[in-house]
């Protein structure tokens, strides 16, 4: 990590992030999505555990949470619960991509004139889901500029999990490396399901694991971590630990 700002300082940065979920302080709040006593009667949230605090990383990364299927950005701002409020807590600088609800019907609209996202065999570049690939990318871009070239972080939920990845793979190496500090993705699918199960991602989650691996992202410097979900296939020859077996790490 020649110019202090590569491969592992974004793996610091997921594990940051993570840290907060295994806190032994007392009455820290815990993980993404928080609850503390008295939370329900405006209680104020206990102060986060100091390993996850964004002042225990060389440099904050801003933060861009991709929503998930059928969720609209609101969904991730309200109350003091929500992730947006959960992070800013902790000192970073966090946006939600701009989707609206009513935006998920192209999916469907889109993919009903898409012969290969109708019979199972759709890739990243469907227009299924080319919209909010789009959006993500030109949001990444805006952000790290705002922030003086600093990369970007994705935190994607459900859906936005392996759309990150498509939303990685499609930008290209050099490009991601540059814009994209890591990705963590929250109950996502990362993998096809069995045989005779229905892919809900019409082909692209198998089409991502073909040509964008999570192994091959890490070795582009955007590190992974999964979060309840299903697993990521690892690269044994990394030397950070999260990014060598093929596991999740769950809440």
């Amino acid at each position: 990590d020649g110019d202090g700002d590569g491969d592992g300082d974004g793996d610091a940065v997921l594990g940051a992030i993570l840290e907060s979920s295994s806190s032994p302080v007392p009455g820290a709040a815990r993980g993404i999505g928080e609850y503390w006593p008295g939370e329900r009667t405006a209680k104020p949230a206990p102060p986060p555990a100091p390993g996850a605090m964004a002042t225990a990383l060389r440099s904050v990364p801003p933060i861009l949470v991709l929503p998930g299927f059928g969720n609209d950005r609101t969904d991730y701002l309200e109350n003091a619960v929500g992730a947006v409020p959960t992070l800013n807590r902790r000192g970073f600088n966090t946006t939600v991509l701009a989707v609206k609800q009513s935006m998920w019907l192209q999916v469907f609209a889109k993919g009903a004139l898409d012969w290969s996202f109708l019979r199972g065999s759709a890739t990243c570049e469907s227009p299924s889901y080319s919209w909010y690939i789009s959006m993500a990318i030109e949001e990444i871009e805006r952000l790290s500029a705002e922030a003086g070239g600093e990369r970007v972080l994705l935190v994607g939920h459900s859906a936005g999990g392996w759309l990150a990845r498509a939303v990685v793979g499609l930008m290209g190496q050099e490009r991601a490396s540059e814009l994209v500090r890591g990705v963590v993705s929250l109950g996502a699918p990362h993998q096809c399901p069995p045989e005779g199960v229905v892919d809900v991602t019409r082909g692209v989650v198998g089409d991502l694991e073909t040509r964008f691996g999570a192994s091959k992202m890490s070795r582009w410097g955007v590190p992974v971590i999964t979060v309840a979900g299903d697993c990521l296939k690892g690269d044994p020859s990394s030397e950070f630990p999260w990014n060598r077996a093929s596991a999740s790490a769950y809440s």
